[in-house]
């Protein structure tokens, strides 16, 4: 028996920054005497991917079942950039509904939310409101040129932007959903099942994550 280290590397294009997004994991496998042999004819101390793939189609089986193996390890590291690490428009409300369903089904206990914390919360944010409004208004006011002006602006700014914060205040928090406390633990939680299980919650066709040519360059010592 014999030990190899495989570099896998999988690349996924280029975003609008002009920036490269891919992944890469180096492996160590045990392979089989005759293995190693074989990997020797196609290189001193390096093979790619397409060379094993070569000498299989050119009727040599023995490293098939290595490659298969490999293929595995590779689509396994992919389908993990697209479930954990890829931007997902659609995650948080694919997450939403799947929460749901398995509490319904009972196979996930949501954390209990604490009305106090929410309620902190909620106080929290329009305090925050107010300052953000008053220092605002006030880098503002230091464009006034006399007292009197100033008075009356700030009697009629009162006005208008008290109904506005409050507006404001009451929207943020009517549209506050208490799922959003749970969202996170929620992920943490799918991550301990298989690729299959958090694919369907979170909206990734797995099937399409095969698309991609498997990569790796195999390392071994002569």
């Amino acid at each position: 028996m014999a030990k190899i280290t495989v570099d896998l590397e999988a690349f996924y294009g280029y975003g609008c920054s002009g920036h490269g997004y891919g992944s890469d994991e180096t492996i160590e496998v045990e392979i089989s005497d005759s293995e190693l042999a074989a990997l020797k004819k196609l290189g001193k101390k390096k093979v790619s991917s397409e060379s094993v793939v070569n000498a299989i189609e050119d009727g040599d089986p023995t490293l098939e079942s290595l490659h298969e193996q490999l293929e595995e390890k590779f689509y396994y590291m992919v389908e993990e950039y697209w479930l954990f690490e890829a931007d997902n428009e659609c995650l948080y409300d694919c997450l939403r509904s799947s929460l749901k369903e398995d509490v319904s089904n009972g196979l996930y206990a949501a954390p209990i939310i604490d009305p106090d914390g929410f309620k902190h919360w909620k106080e929290d944010l329009e305090d925050f409101e107010e300052y953000d409004d008053y220092d605002d208004d006030y880098d503002d006011d230091e464009d006034l040129d006399d007292e009197e002006d100033f008075e009356e602006y700030e009697d009629l700014d009162d006005d208008d932007e008290g109904e506005d914060e409050d507006n404001e205040a009451d929207h943020e928090a009517d549209s506050f959903n208490y799922n959003d406390y749970d969202l996170d633990d929620y992920q943490e939680w799918l991550k301990r099942h298989d690729h299959a299980f958090v694919a369907e919650r979170v909206g990734l066709d797995l099937d399409a994550c095969r698309d991609d040519e498997v990569s790796y360059t195999i390392r071994f010592e002569e």
